[in-house]
């Protein structure tokens, strides 16, 4: 965290941050933090548990 910190008050996350979204930088940071926070189990579990809402039209395991 005081690492996290220090690049705020130092600029150093902004410049890395505008960096990764120009169109130079491909967004490779931003893409690759994605793919992990998508793989999470959270998400995983996340996914199934939408399956079984009603509203969603996929296959059911459960009748509403």
């Amino acid at each position: 965290m005081k690492k996290i910190l220090s690049d705020i008050q130092d600029g150093t996350f902004a410049k890395d941050f505008l960096l990764d979204m120009s169109s130079a930088g491909g967004q490779v940071h931003f893409k690759a933090m994605r793919k992990l926070a998508s793989e999470h189990p959270s998400e995983v579990v996340g996914e199934e548990i939408r399956k079984l809402y009603s509203w969603n039209g996929e296959d059911k395991l459960i009748n509403n």
